[in-house]
């Protein structure tokens, strides 16, 4: 059977098909609207169908699949495709990923510490509920954070690389260079500090330090520089031992009061 082609104005189970609006090498992804409610989703179709793709698909969506928190898109529903592949349903978070805030000319020296500060404790919020819930992201990197900078929130995204309550037996999915921990490239099982690391290069590449060299800008606001560094130790059991005997939710809030003085964004615009 031919591989079945998503197409704009096609009916997919009970959505029809608005635009593409991404695509890699696992699959495209698609905006869509309910048929009944005109609510908008997100529609994400692996391309092909052989059975490691659909088994990743499908753990996809078993590892969000109960999960409820602002910063997490909601698992709608699971479509099984003419030609036995599968397509997710999930709910369409607008806006702009870290990396393609970085793109833009005014922040190609980075953004502002303020805000990789509130980013970072908006993603460690996720984070800490993640992993209260036996789910390890996986792939924590710029792509994957999606700004709301007028609300100064943000959807952690893409859970294709994500594993619940993973056991020794389990390896690594994958990674993505430059923001993976050492564990991973070496095939290791991720956990909940491996997402740490993810964070922490994450944050080096918003302040527009080097992530090839793992340095930090001059000018980061000491305490931020230090939680970064603890944040990338090569050995994950020497990072933040978490969220039982160290809650990152309350140090990133201490950091910002002895980096700014202060504890909350103000609501401190990232302008276009």
């Amino acid at each position: 059977m031919d591989p079945f082609e998503i197409k704009k104005g096609q009916k997919i189970g009970g959505y029809r098909i608005l635009e593409q609006i991404a695509e890699g090498g696992f699959g495209k992804t698609f905006k869509a609207e309910h048929l009944v409610t005109k609510c908008v989703v997100c529609l994400k179709h692996a391309i092909e169908c052989d059975e490691d793709k659909t088994e990743m698909l499908l753990e996809e969506a078993r590892a969000i699949w109960d999960l409820r928190h602002w910063g997490i898109p909601a698992m709608r529903d699971v479509i099984k495709l003419p030609d036995n592949s599968y397509a997710l349903v999930m709910s369409y978070v607008p806006g702009k990923t870290l990396a393609q805030w970085l793109e833009k000319p005014k922040y190609k020296h980075g953004l502002d510490p303020e805000h990789v500060a509130w980013i970072t404790q908006r993603i460690l919020n996720i984070l800490k509920y993640l992993h209260m819930n036996g789910t390890v992201h996986g792939d924590i990197k710029p792509q994957n954070i999606i700004l709301q900078e007028k609300q100064h929130t943000l959807v952690l995204v893409d859970y294709g690389l994500s594993l619940v309550k993973p056991t020794r037996e389990d390896g690594a999915k994958g990674y993505t260079p430059y923001f993976a921990a050492p564990e991973q490239i070496e095939g290791k099982v991720p956990i909940p500090q491996t997402d740490l690391y993810g964070l922490g290069m994450s944050m080096i590449f918003a302040l527009g330090g080097d992530v090839e060299w793992i340095k930090v800008p001059d000018s980061t606001p000491g305490p931020l520089c230090e939680m970064i560094k603890r944040l990338l130790k090569r050995d994950p059991l020497k990072r933040p031992d978490v969220w039982i005997k160290e809650d990152l939710c309350k140090i990133i809030e201490k950091v910002r009061f002895e980096s700014f003085g202060h504890t909350e964004s103000g609501m401190k615009p990232l302008e276009e």
